[in-house]
């Protein structure tokens, strides 16, 4: 077992000796989101721990740090699977978030087909897309996997938002090194492209590229097992909505954590290397139009 694994391993237990008396026990009531039992090595990220990261980057890095929180929406698993699924986009109008006032949409994407079935599939991968420039940039930690599942869902949105034309390029992504990884990887991505925007400014022109920034799974483990500690700390373990509830971000540039909490120990940031897909240059994939 590597250092890296060991500590993971350390934190959950941790997490389940402190939070879990009981085996029917809830680690954390966040919102409307609970349950972390597959914070461990190797284990797949089901939609439950999609929705919290979201929720969390939601309201520590969006609802704070922008002015006008509208202009990025990260739709939650069950919603893009909604749309994916959808024969009319304009059918969720009254389910979705609003979007006319939104540039930039975060949506995981799962290689789900079974109607039937909410949380199946075996793959996540990330498509952001900028209404502004009508583009859309995949990130897929498993050689563009899921690119089909991706243009499908940039189809429907393309629509639902009556946009006329998208343009969606395969960006190069730092790849996991096994099949259980690709949940966390996406929640990292998500981080990492979220900040970069939150960085520039969402009214200006940003480099979308992310492959310079080493993104860890088990670091994404530790950094998540960290804000649930650290969350748990501060407002116990049942967050709900008050007009005094103010969410502080951990999270840094490159997915490190800043943790104040005194539950366990911080560890020191580990980058993982992990290889690039692909060359710097963006691979567009046709959506109604070629590249200009």
């Amino acid at each position: 077992m590597t250092t890296s694994k060991r500590r993971t391993f350390k934190l959950f237990t941790t997490l389940l000796k402190l939070l879990r008396m009981r085996s029917n026990d809830i680690i954390l009531e966040y919102y409307d989101v609970s349950d972390f039992d597959n914070l461990r090595d190797d284990q797949w990220f089901n939609d439950n721990n999609l929705t919290f990261w979201y929720e969390y980057l939601e309201r520590s890095e969006v609802y704070t740090s922008l002015d006008q929180p509208e202009e990025i929406v990260l739709l939650r698993p069950s919603m893009v699977f909604l749309l994916a699924q959808s024969a009319n986009p304009f059918d969720l109008k009254g389910v979705l978030p609003l979007l006319d006032k939104t540039r930039f949409i975060f949506l995981p994407i799962n290689n789900n087909a079974n109607v039937d079935l909410a949380e199946g599939g075996s793959h996540w991968s990330l498509l952001v897309v900028d209404t502004k420039k009508k583009t859309g940039y995949y990130y897929d930690t498993l050689e563009d996997i899921n690119v089909q599942e991706a243009e499908i869902v940039a189809k429907k949105l393309t629509k639902l938002l009556e946009i006329g034309k998208l343009i969606l390029y395969s960006m190069p992504t730092p790849q996991q090194t096994n099949g259980s990884d690709c949940g966390v990887m996406v929640c990292m991505l998500s981080s990492n492209v979220l900040q970069k925007i939150v960085d520039a400014g969402v009214s200006g022109d940003l480099d979308m590229h992310i492959a310079e920034n080493a993104i860890s799974a088990s670091c994404g483990r530790q950094l998540m097992s960290y804000t649930i500690l650290d969350l748990i700390s501060k407002y116990g373990r049942k967050v709900v909505e008050t007009k005094d509830t103010k969410i502080p971000s951990i999270v840094e540039q490159d997915g490190s954590a800043l943790v104040t909490t005194d539950i366990t120990d911080t560890t020191e940031h580990e980058a993982s290397g992990a290889e690039s897909s692909g060359e710097s240059a963006q691979i567009p994939i046709t959506i109604g139009t070629t590249h200009p």
